[in-house]
């Protein structure tokens, strides 16, 4: 295909051996300087090989070898076999000579070397099928096996093993045609990488096609020695590719060179790991460890090779980045940029030092309109794309210049028809437009405004066919043709079916924020219907100001100002605290959060929602929930963080036992607040009820409906209703009395898939029954943990949810440690955590142990708390040697991997009246490794 040909052309007559070996040469030095490629998203090489007419090379030009060539591209490629064929060409022909295999030799070694220059298989694209050099790998081993390392060595770690997959099953056909030779061992070590080496004896699809590695050194002692004697020498002459942000380790290196051998007899196939979810891979890692290679322990193998290789190097001099990566991916093709493109970025910095921008803003000429400069100057309003700013339509009212209105009366007949631009032209009304301009605007607005809400609506809304009609006739200002119903009853039939019909689907979010509030597609994507809400609410402040009630069109009794009612009705209905978000958004300080911090800007907003139905409890519940997002953002102003806690304070106080009038009042409020939170992300309203108890552990929340709710939401997501419902109601029952633990387990209810089930749920904002452990009643979160706990390795996993981050601030508060007031600003809890990686750090392990300790209080087993603090925790060495030094230290054998017990080890090192007991299970356990350690530090106790 066009966009693959060649630029570069190698002259060659295939004929002369001389003048063979001169390409070849010119081959090398182009692979060398970079010459022979070209970036192309990923290089491409751009080398043609033609003959001294300028034809290319055809398969006539390889003469004898003809067949040979032919042989090879059908082995070496799937597509396009056919298409730009001169390099396997070139190879052929010189192959023909004997005395040019030196030349040939030097050629495809100088490719390999490129190939592991790159370490990334997209950097070796021919065409959009095929990789180049692969060809002429084939045919040198095809004449001489001893060089099939090169093609091993070829096939570097970062392949593509889904789509590039013809070289790679190169490698089982010549176990096909030889068997495991010695050469061909030696290409097994030759290759860096695991998935690639699986190819030597499978397919893309796991499936044997050869015998393995393994079976054969099973059966041939003397090829396993060599196998060892080649690897160890293999590695001192030649380091591991890998990526930069890999950890090198010498241990799994080795380990992968024996694991990647074949089907080791553990019970289980690397494929059927992500159907176990308790079969971790390092726990399939350890079955293999334990596994005997010619009569050793391969975990001993791996020990003996490790320590031969260390005596006299570091562990890191086993492993290099390629060239490409050293610098980081993002200068991994400087060195092919276009000159000019090079030349212009450079360029690009300096410019604009030499054009600071100017402090005031040039006259603007009168803009000659057509159709195409009204999409280019109103890109900005698009509601395709992002949330719009005041100060962006400010500067938009720059670029037409002011000309008493008259620079947007000529821009009307060109302005896009979205509600972008009637943000726009709402704005203009309260911004005292002249009378020729309010007139011309809201002639624009009664053409289209109609049009442009009722198509946000539908568009995603889908209403059976008997009230679709009367719904678009109310949706466009019109009353619907409905008989003996009330306009109000028609308002809020036309509402519900908006609310039940509309597209459900906020992304992460799931289809719901809140068991009350919807997640319309129509307020998760672009700007999120920010336009839409500014339209209506501009439209009616202006028909309160005198430039437009002058105006009949106008009024607030106009069609034009009726219609943004309705549809402002419409969104406060089913969902308020977007609607309030998105306008907050529209004079917002902070990209990501709705807060403005000029308080007399944010009050005169406040007001201004206020007057057109926002209620104070909206209001309330929408401040709460930002300022506590805006609290914990270090740049933000503190006054947010102040008013938080003052909030939490005002209704952490309240008694409800007190019948006075301003006590009847604030529990009212009070009230009206929590129906506000419904429409509220779940886990910030869960967070406020934790401040709240943490200030007052007396006052009454409704958590119990909340967590049931969870509780049954949650089960929903991995089982049927039915089974969810049916787990609920016996756990509830558990927590309830206390009784009933064991018919709760995955094996009595039959329930397979709940060992290892998450207990909260998979969308963002959303709680589940784990996140409310801390805010049970003490006997009924006891419970809940121990039901969590016997559900697995993974029963604890929960602890890493940042509801045990709030739990555990919430303790330090109602210990008196910290105040509400310093939730945000304290040294060691504050949101300096963020910037400061120690503080963050600190937090996570103080975290971290206070949960497990009140876990362990709890009555947890010490098993699940271990191997949490092992396998998730984070410096939780405190912890563990107290249950050693309490003796209660459980065999781990069971629950931790080999090297998680050498982690545990470590982290017992140096513990004081550490017993005996559990020394000995140290001493005693199945790994190598792990007896070797503790040898090491408890061998004088036997």
């Amino acid at each position: 295909m066009a966009q693959f040909d060649k630029s570069v052309s190698i002259v060659v007559d295939p004929h002369s051996p001389e003048n063979i070996a001169n390409a070849l040469a010119e081959y090398r030095q182009r692979i060398s300087d970079g010459s022979a490629f070209r970036l192309s998203m990923n290089l491409l090489l751009n080398v043609l090989f033609v003959k001294p007419d300028g034809s290319a090379l055809t398969l006539d030009d390889a003469g004898s070898n003809r067949p040979l060539v032919e042989q090879a591209i059908n082995a070496c490629r799937f597509d396009e076999k056919q298409s730009y064929i001169t390099e396997p060409v070139l190879f052929g022909a010189a192959l023909n000579f004997p005395e040019l295999m030196p030349a040939v030799v030097e050629t495809i070694e100088a490719l390999v070397a490129f190939s592991r220059s790159r370490n990334d298989s997209n950097d070796l694209w021919l065409d959009d099928y095929n990789a180049f050099a692969v060809e002429a790998l084939y045919m040198l081993i095809a004449i001489d096996s001893r060089y099939s390392w090169m093609l091993a060595h070829f096939l570097v770690p970062y392949w593509d093993t889904q789509t590039m997959t013809a070289p790679l099953c190169l490698l089982s056909g010549l176990v096909g045609k030889h068997g495991w030779t010695q050469e061909l061992i030696k290409a097994y070590v030759w290759c860096d990488g695991a998935e690639v080496r699986r190819y030597f004896y499978e397919d893309i699809n796991y499936d044997a096609v050869q015998a393995d590695l393994l079976s054969h050194l099973q059966s041939q002692p003397e090829d396993y020695a060599y196998f060892k004697s080649e690897l160890v020498e293999r590695l001192q002459s030649t380091p591991i590719l890998q990526t930069a942000d890999e950890p090198y380790s010498l241990a799994q290196m080795l380990f992968e060179y024996y694991d990647s051998m074949g089907a080791w007899p553990v019970g289980s196939e690397r494929w059927q790991l992500e159907e176990q979810p308790e079969l971790s891979q390092e726990e399939w890692q350890d079955k293999v460890k334990q596994q005997l290679i010619c009569g050793a322990k391969v975990e001993d193998e791996i020990i003996a090779l490790a320590a031969t290789l260390t005596e006299t190097r570091n562990e890191s001099e086993y492993f290099s980045v390629a060239e490409a990566q050293r610098n980081g991916l993002d200068n991994a093709y400087q060195a092919w940029m276009e000159p000019a493109a090079a030349e212009e970025e450079s360029d690009a910095e300096p410019q604009s030092e030499l054009e600071p921008e100017l402090d005031q803003e040039p006259e603007v000429e009168p803009i000659q309109w057509d159709e195409a400069t009204g999409r280019k100057i109103f890109t900005c309003l698009n509601p395709r794309t992002d949330l719009i700013t005041q100060s962006r339509l400010e500067r938009l009212n720059d670029e037409l210049g002011y000309r008493d209105g008259q620079e947007i009366i000529e821009a009307l007949p060109y302005m896009p028809l979205h509600l972008g631009s009637s943000t726009y032209l709402a704005l203009r009304l309260n911004q005292e437009p002249s009378s020729d301009e309010c007139a011309a605007i809201s002639q624009w607005l009664e053409q289209h405004l109609s049009q442009l809400l009722s198509d946000f609506v539908l568009k995603f809304c889908k209403v059976t066919d008997d009230d679709s009609e009367a719904l678009r006739q109310w949706l466009c200002g019109l009353e619907p043709d409905i008989e003996q119903v009330a306009a109000a009853d028609i308002d809020a039939k036309m509402i519900e079916l908006v609310r039940a019909g509309m597209a459900k689907d906020g992304g992460k979010s799931g289809p719901e924020i809140s068991a009350k509030q919807a997640a319309y597609w129509t307020l998760f994507t672009h700007d999120a219907g920010q336009r839409c809400m500014l339209t209506i609410l501009l439209l009616q402040s202006a028909s309160r100001l005198t430039q437009c009630r002058s105006s009949e069109r106008l009024t607030s009794s106009s069609p034009v100002i009726q219609l943004a009612k309705r549809h402002w009705q419409l969104w406060l209905a089913i969902a308020p605290q977007r609607a309030i978000n998105r306008i907050v958004k529209f004079k917002a300080d902070y990209p990501l959060y709705a807060a403005i911090d000029a308080q007399d800007t944010e009050a005169a907003l406040f007001d201004l929602v206020q007057q057109h139905g926002v209620s104070e409890a909206m209001l309330e519940a929408f401040t709460l929930m930002t300022d506590q997002q805006v609290a914990d953002y270090r740049p933000a102003d503190p006054r947010f963080a102040r008013r938080y806690a003052d909030k939490v304070a005002q209704y952490a106080a309240l008694d409800s036992a007190d019948t006075s009038m301003i006590g009847r009042q604030q529990l009212l409020q009070f009230e009206a607040l929590l129906q506000q939170l419904e429409y509220c992300r779940e886990d910030q309203v869960l967070a406020f009820f934790q401040h709240l108890k943490a200030v007052n552990p007396s006052v009454v929340l409704p958590i119990m409906p909340m967590f049931e709710a969870a509780l049954l939401n949650t089960l929903k997501e991995d089982f049927d209703d039915a089974s969810a419902q049916t787990v609920s109601d016996k756990l509830m029952a558990y927590l309830g009395s206390g009784e009933g633990l064991q018919e709760l387990s995955p094996q009595a209810l039959k329930l397979p898939k709940l060992q290892g089930w998450n207990p909260y749920p998979m969308y963002r904002g959303k709680v589940g029954p784990a996140d409310f452990v801390w805010l049970l009643p003490s006997d009924m979160a006891g419970r809940l943990t121990l039901f969590l706990a016997q559900l697995g390795k993974r029963g604890l996993h929960w602890l890493g949810r940042c509801s045990v981050e709030e739990a555990y601030v919430a303790s330090r508060i109602q210990s008196g440690k910290i105040t509400m007031a310093e939730r945000w600003s304290h040294g060691e809890v504050g949101n300096e955590r963020h910037r400061d990686s120690d503080i963050g750090d600190a937090l996570d392990v103080a975290k971290q142990g206070w949960a497990l300790n009140w876990l362990d209080k709890a009555g947890v087993p010490e098993a699940a708390l271990v191997y949490f603090a092992v396998h998730e925790g984070y410096e939780q060495q405190e912890f563990v040697r107290r249950l050693a030094a309490e003796n209660r230290l459980p065999d781990m054998q069971d629950w931790l991997t080999a090297n998680e017990r050498v982690q545990l080890l470590e982290m017992l090192q140096g513990a004081e009246s550490l017993t005996d007991a559990t020394a000995q299970s140290f001493l005693q356990d199945c790994s190598s490794a792990v007896k070797q350690l503790a040898n090491k530090l408890f061998g004088n106790r036997s």
